[in-house]
């Protein structure tokens, strides 16, 4: 389970999407008031000297990116059904394209909202590198399928 390069592709994955869950996502600057914005995965907040004050919940983001290390653990212990394994593998990537489709989405949103200008952190580009993480993975499942099939056969 562990030796496999799979593991450590789908270990990097939990590790990127926890780091991504628990950081700031993106932050806002007002055009009009010059007040900032930030969005995490407790929900936009205004900064304040005095503290931060909820704007705007995001609860879909922050169950999708949840569910993404779930899935990842999840397809780490099903490494005797290397199909299932690959089926899962290829859900958590669709599940981190839809990670960015809602990240734009609020952030679209609040931008009309809030009247202001949004700046990625560096922490929205891990989504990225957990999809070419999982195609890596999915690679080398298919591999090691392919080299069962093989000891498989009558020769």
């Amino acid at each position: 389970m562990i030796q496999r390069i799979q593991t450590v592709y789908l270990l990097a994955v939990i590790i990127l999407s926890i780091i991504t869950l628990l950081s700031v996502q993106a932050s806002f600057l007002g055009n009009s008031d010059a007040a900032n914005y930030i969005l995490s995965y407790k929900g936009i907040f205004q900064v304040q000297p005095t503290g931060n004050e909820f704007v705007k919940s995001v609860w879909a983001l922050t169950a999708l990116c949840t569910l993404i290390p779930f899935v990842a653990v999840l397809s780490i212990f099903v490494y005797k059904k290397r199909l299932l394994q690959i089926r899962l593998s290829i859900i958590n990537s669709v599940l981190l394209v839809g990670y960015y489709g809602l990240l734009f989405i609020y952030l679209w949103q609040a931008s009309t909202a809030l009247d202001a200008n949004w700046h990625l952190k560096m922490v929205a580009a891990f989504p990225l590198v957990n999809i070419v993480l999982t195609f890596l993975a999915i690679r080398a499942i298919g591999k090691d399928e392919a080299l069962i099939k093989s000891l498989h056969r009558l020769r």
